[in-house]
Formats: structure tokens, C-alpha cells, sequence
């Protein structure tokens, strides 16, 4: 049934059901009501139901409005928090949340305060309305005086329908547009403020031109920019966690990085270094064995290089690649038996490399040569026995020496790279190490690596 039909009907019907019983009422006297009075009574009831419609249907026309106006807002709502949770990046969020909090009250201006961390200042001061232009005539964003100052202290919502008249609004700079119509409620993370969104001068929806007539925000404008404060902060936290987990993840790959160069690049260079001392002593007697040495040491020097190029572009080291467990101990054995005068006894048993991943041998490799350089460096040793076999499914690795006992003061107060970078890939194989002095001379290191 249509809106217009029904209107006629709450006019027609009270009017001809009070025509009608009057006829019956007549009929039942005999003709004792006059014509005239029968008349003017039809009259005065028609005037009265047609304004008794139109009183009621005004009243349903503006419930219908309010309704359709706060669906509208909802829906507005509702897709403001969406546009907010598919946004990480916190400098595009904050700028969001001041863009969609104008759009839901119909304001024509709109600013976001985020304090600092002691909560007394703003950090930071987002706005939306004012051209860049206009900007720049203002000068120097606030810092939350004046009547910012009223709204951080207590922490709550507030609506000002004209700030001309408000005792607390002072401190506006030249230049500044007329704000008058003010809006502010709190944004609040697990109970701790952390700014104020603030709306100025609304519209005037059926004039927007219109910015001379003060219009007044009400309370249902504040209950929706509440709502919409509390999906902002939980944007606005998510934007902060996801920028933590970037930081964190890139200072985790600094870490990897400097493991990496210490463990592979610089252990690889070092290595050239001795390879050219030992070059030194021979190249006057056996020069033919020299110049075979140098042909090894650019070799090595040009895997270093492609090394170095590799982490420049974000790329795992080429090292050990392409080598699984037994194929990489065996070459680490291999080299420093070539390079220095100790015997290097390799001993591998029940060891199916197929078991190992990948990424797991290249870490195993990194402990293993560290350990090896260790050796080199600093144990003087004669003689070194390295074991790799797999037992109670872990892999695990011994490389003893002969040499000079290390000190536990050596272990725990090391100020180099070396010993925590093999403490810190055993973490990230979940494994077990022990590095210590032995009972009959001369340093154990010992790595148990679970696999499956």
C-alpha cells in the first residue's frame, strides 16, 4: 500500500464512519438532527482528521528520517573500520582516521592529536579540511594548550557548540580558520589515552555551502564518533604492532647478516690471509708451488667477492650451497688440512645427508668451520678429530684438538663474533653445544642437532 493511499485513508475513514453514524443516528430520531448541524459537524471532522494525518505522518516522516539517517551513519561506520583494518602502514592510518571521522558527523573540518609518551604533549597533529596552503599561513602545529589543554586533562568527550563563547578556547593563531562548532572524544588503547580526534563546524546537509549559521553537533554525532574512536585505536594499534614486527624483523636480519659475514665471509678472507703468509716463506723455494698457491687464493678471494655481492643483494651466501652436511664437512677437513700443518682426522658414521635440510647444513657448516677457525687461530695444535655420525636421530659433530685448553673466563667473557654466533645458530636449530677444555688437553667443541 502506498504512503499517499494511506494518508487519504486516515482522513476517509474516521470522516465517513462519522457521517455514517450520524445518518444511522437520525434515522433511529426520526429526522431530528437539522441538515445544517449535519453539515458544519461533517466539516469541523474533516478539518480535524486531515490535520491529525498530517500531524501523524510528520511525526513518521521524521522518525523515518533519524532512522535512515542513523542506518546511513552505521553503514558509514562500518565501512569507515573496514577501510581502517585493511591499512597497516600507521602514518596512512592516522591520516584515515581524521578523513573518515569528517565524513561520518558531516564536518567540515577534522584533526587528530596523538601525545607522547608522558601523555601531556602532542607528538604528533593530523588534520583534514585545511589546505596546505593555509598550513603554512598558520605556521607551527599546536602542542595541546589552551583548550586542547582542558580536553587531554580530563579525558573525555565534549561538545562545544560555540567556541567564542567558551572561556577555554584561546591560543588560536592568526590565520587559523573560524572553527566554532567543536566535537572531541578520546582515543583510548587498553585504558591509556593516546590523543584526541577532534571535528569542527558541521554542515549544513541541504546547504553545504552554507558556513555562516552555527550548527550544532548533537548527541548522536558524539555516540558515533565514540564508536568510531574505538575501531581507530584498535587500527591505530595494529599499524604500531605491525611497525614493531618490520623493526624487529629487520634487526633480526642485521643479526643474520653479521653472523653470516663474520661466519662465512670474513673467516673465507682470513684464510686467503694465511694462504698468502705460507706463499711468502715458500715463494723463493719452491716457486712453481707458489704460484700455485696464489691461483688458489684469487680463487678463493673471487668466491669471497661473490660472497659479499650476494648479501648486497639480499641473497644467502654461496658458500656452502648446493653442499649437504657430509659434502661440506668433508671440504671444510680438506681446507684446513691444506692450509696448515696439523693433521685433520675426518670420521663420519651412519650419516644420511638426505636427513639434514638444506637450511639446517648451511648452519651446521657456519658452527663447524667456526670452530675449525678457532682451531687455526688460536689452539696451536698438532692434530684435530672430527666426527659427524647420527645417533638417537641427532645429528651430531665433535671436532677435538690437541692444542691449548680454552678457559670458561675465554667462553663466558668473549668479546668477539665467533662463540655467540655458534651459541646463536644452535638456538635456531633447537640444538645442544658444549665447549669446553679437555680432560687430556686441548679444546671440545660438541653440537647435537635434532633431526627427523
Amino acid at each position: 500500500m502506498s504512503r499517499r493511499l494511506l494518508r487519504w485513508m486516515t482522513i476517509v475513514l474516521p470522516v465517513g464512519f462519522l457521517l455514517l453514524l450520524m445518518v444511522i443516528t437520525d434515522l433511529l430520531l426520526i429526522n431530528q438532527i437539522e441538515i445544517l448541524e449535519l453539515v458544519v459537524t461533517f466539516v469541523l471532522v474533516s478539518i480535524s482528521a486531515t490535520l491529525f494525518s498530517n500531524w501523524v505522518f510528520d511525526q513518521l516522516d521524521q522518525r523515518e528520517s533519524e532512522i535512515q539517517k542513523r542506518a546511513a551513519q552505521l553503514e558509514a561506520l562500518n565501512l569507515a573500520g573496514i577501510s581502517l583494518i585493511t591499512e597497516l602502514d600507521l602514518r596512512l592510518v592516522l591520516q584515515k582516521v581524521v578523513d573518515l571521522s569528517r565524513d561520518l558527523v558531516a564536518a567540515r573540518f577534522g584533526a587528530l592529536g596523538v601525545l607522547d609518551e608522558s601523555g601531556t604533549s602532542f607528538q604528533q597533529f593530523i588534520t583534514s579540511g585545511v589546505s596546505e596552503e593555509r598550513k603554512s599561513m598558520i605556521g607551527a602545529p599546536p602542542h595541546g594548550r589552551g583548550i586542547f589543554r582542558q580536553m587531554i586533562d580530563e579525558g573525555k568527550p565534549m561538545i562545544i557548540n560555540d567556541t567564542q563563547d567558551y572561556e577555554g578556547a584561546y591560543g588560536f593563531p592568526a590565520n587559523h580558520p573560524v572553527m566554532r562548532s567543536l566535537l572531541s572524544v578520546p582515543i583510548k588503547v587498553k585504558g591509556k589515552m593516546i590523543g584526541n580526534l577532534y571535528v569542527s563546524e558541521k554542515l549544513d546537509l541541504f546547504n553545504p555551502g552554507n558556513y555562516k549559521e552555527i550548527i550544532y553537533f548533537d548527541e548522536e554525532d558524539l555516540r558515533i564518533l565514540e564508536l568510531f574512536a574505538t575501531q581507530a585505536a584498535i587500527a591505530i594499534e595494529n599499524a604500531r604492532l605491525y611497525r614493531q614486527v618490520q623493526q624487529l624483523a629487520i634487526f633480526e636480519e642485521r643479526q643474520r647478516f653479521g653472523m653470516d659475514l663474520h661466519d662465512g665471509v670474513i673467516q673465507s678472507i682470513y684464510a686467503v690471509g694465511l694462504m698468502l703468509e705460507d706463499i711468502q716463506r715458500r715463494v723463493t723455494i719452491n716457486p712453481e708451488g707458489a704460484r700455485e698457491g696464489i691461483t688458489g687464493a684469487i680463487r678463493s678471494l673471487n668466491t669471497a667477492i661473490s660472497d659479499i655481492r650476494n648479501y648486497i643483494l639480499d641473497l644467502r651466501p654461496q658458500h656452502f650451497q648446493g653442499r649437504n652436511i657430509i659434502q661440506g664437512v668433508e671440504e671444510l677437513a680438506r681446507a684446513l688440512r691444506a692450509n696448515t700443518f696439523m693433521d685433520v682426522n675426518l670420521t663420519i658414521t651412519d650419516v644420511d645427508s638426505s636427513i639434514v635440510s638444506p637450511e639446517k647444513t648451511v648452519e651446521i657448516l657456519h658452527i663447524a668451520q667456526e670452530a675449525l677457525s678457532n682451531v687455526q687461530k688460536h689452539a696451536q695444535a698438532s692434530e684435530v678429530d672430527v666426527f659427524l655420525r647420527y645417533q638417537n636421530q641427532k645429528l651430531m659433530l665433535e671436532i677435538l684438538d690437541n692444542g691449548v685448553s680454552i678457559k670458561p673466563k675465554d667462553i663466558h667473557g668473549s668479546r668477539g663474533n665467533g662463540l655467540r654466533n655458534m651459541q646463536d645458530r644452535t638456538e635456531i636449530l633447537k640444538g645442544e653445544i658444549v665447549i669446553g677444555p679437555r680432560l687430556q688437553g686441548g679444546t671440545e667443541v660438541v653440537l647435537k642437532v635434532p633431526v627427523d
